[in-house]
């Protein structure tokens, strides 16, 4: 079974879907039903980050030091972040040995200084409370890795080549701010390059903890 980026309750033709539904209105007169992630986009709560041109790119680094992610989300206090997915791509410049990939989630603020504060889209036009930075400073501290992989560092041009990683949560972390959702990526003497995308769900914290 296709594990899924949000509460899962019943089964419906062995998918796994969240049991809280809202009504959504049909063109055939009838009733559609959505789960909860659909309900959180519907409601404009879902984010995607990215370059800000889609041809950029993000360059990992050369050695791991907890003070260095690639990627750092920085969820503030009052709203709680849901991660719903990362996607990296190797590309460009071959990196300078086999890359460790290693992601994080801290319930403490872990932003600390610099970076850049890349695009955030919202498709219902909203205002992302949670900021998405690469190649900032951050706190030194540990939470827990939640995922790691050690891949290798070739770009292969070879048709059908799956490069990766592409990442879901196994069950929905819910980062109750100020908390941080870290990625560390790196490689002996040249860091990794990415295309990437890094999706979550953003709610006001009232509404989710008691």
């Amino acid at each position: 079974m296709e594990r899924q980026p949000y509460p899962v309750g019943d089964l419906e033709d062995g998918q796994a879907v969240q049991v809280t539904k809202i009504n959504l209105p049909s063109f055939g007169g009838g009733i559609l039903t959505a789960d909860y992630l659909w309900n959180l986009s519907q409601q404009g709560q879902v984010f995607v980050a990215s370059d800000a041109d889609q041809n950029d790119l993000v360059t990992g680094q050369t050695s791991f030091a907890d003070t260095t992610p690639t990627f750092l989300l920085d969820v503030p206090a009052g709203t709680t972040a849901v991660p719903l997915f990362l996607n990296l791509s190797q590309t460009g410049s071959v990196a300078g040995g086999a890359i460790d990939v290693i992601i994080e989630i801290d319930r403490v603020k872990r932003y600390s200084s610099g970076g850049t504060s890349e695009k955030v889209f919202s498709p219902s036009a909203r205002t992302s409370a949670c900021k998405l930075y690469t190649g900032a400073t951050a706190l030194t501290g540990y939470g827990v890795r939640i995922w790691g992989a050690t891949i290798g560092q070739d770009v292969s041009p070879a048709e059908g080549a799956i490069q990766g990683p592409f990442w879901k949560p196994e069950v929905p972390y819910q980062l109750v701010g100020p908390a941080s959702f870290l990625i560390y990526t790196y490689a002996g003497t040249t860091g990794p390059t990415w295309f990437w995308s890094f999706g979550w769900a953003s709610l006001d914290t009232k509404t989710v903890v008691p």
